[in-house]
């Protein structure tokens, strides 16, 4: 199962972890300590291939408690931390419900960039183990928590929005940013754990002040810079729900939701530089 995922090396001790559906991990490693920045789907042996790479002590750190981001913690003895207002969504989407809908849906996966078809689940998947996996051992993660590895000091950083418990990651000594789903060119605000928009906005405000010279998503395949973070906002404060695009929703039905990008663009942009949604309910304000 440890062939599942793919392991990128960016730098000297900094990993990007990759499953087939193209949801990113970071592993980044320390002199002294190591720090996994989400668990994803967990549907392979992450812990197998975290243990490849290293074998110092291992902090874990979910961005958020969706299934895409928490689901993988069972696969780790080690607590995980998560923002406290969280813990109720994780445990949503961790319940035996939501792991047994996430694996219909990997057996149809397809590359979200191609559309092909992608091997969802690896070779020797247990669905009765992994569907009754539950949150993990949750610990609360606080805005401005310090996690120095040796070398390389993380700290947290309490961004609600797209839930109210998002927290992103700032990789202090390179300036790099880690922020979930926090601030990405098709972000979802339209769940009942969304926020408003100004406090949306306010997130985003902490995020550009840092100054980050790469921004890192876990559904983007490139790092963008803060120039595509300050687009971000700017969607985020401009977006009209009246003037919104349709919503192509994979929970079945619209949720009522619109889809608004920026500077005129369309759904045919998509996949194009310089594309940047945020997708609303009429309610946001």
């Amino acid at each position: 199962m440890q062939d599942f995922y793919k392991v990128s090396e960016l730098k000297n001790n900094v990993y990007r972890i990759t499953s087939t559906e193209h949801v990113y991990m970071e592993l980044l490693v320390g002199s002294e300590k190591a720090l996994l920045i989400d668990t994803g789907h967990g549907f392979g042996d992450l812990r197998g291939t975290v243990k490849n790479i290293t074998d110092k002590p291992l902090i874990i750190v979910n961005t958020h408690g969706h299934l895409d981001h928490a689901s993988g913690n069972f696969r780790f003895d080690e607590t995980v931390l998560i923002s406290e207002s969280d813990f109720d969504l994780c445990k949503a989407h961790t319940s035996n419900k939501a792991r047994t809908n996430a694996v219909k849906g990997a057996e149809q996966a397809k590359d979200p960039r191609t559309g092909e078809s992608v091997r969802g689940l690896p070779d020797g998947f247990d669905l009765n183990a992994y569907a009754d996996g539950g949150t993990g051992k949750l610990a609360a993660l606080k805005d401005g928590d310090v996690f120095d590895l040796g070398g390389i000091t993380v700290k947290a950083v309490a961004t609600p929005g797209h839930t109210r418990g998002s927290i992103c990651l700032f990789y202090v000594e390179e300036k790099w940013l880690y922020v979930g789903d926090q601030a990405n060119a098709y972000c979802w605000l339209f769940l009942d754990e969304s926020t408003d928009r100004d406090t949306h906005v306010a997130s985003l405000d902490k995020l550009i002040a840092l100054n980050p010279v790469k921004v890192f998503g876990s559904h983007m395949p490139e790092p963008v810079d803060i120039e595509t973070l300050k687009l971000y906002r700017r969607t985020a404060v401009e977006a009209d729900f009246e003037k919104g695009l349709p919503f192509d929703s994979p929970f079945g039905n619209d949720m009522g939701a619109r889809v608004c990008p920026v500077d005129g663009k369309t759904m045919e942009d998509f996949s194009k530089p310089g594309f940047a949604s945020v997708v609303i309910t009429k309610k946001w304000s």
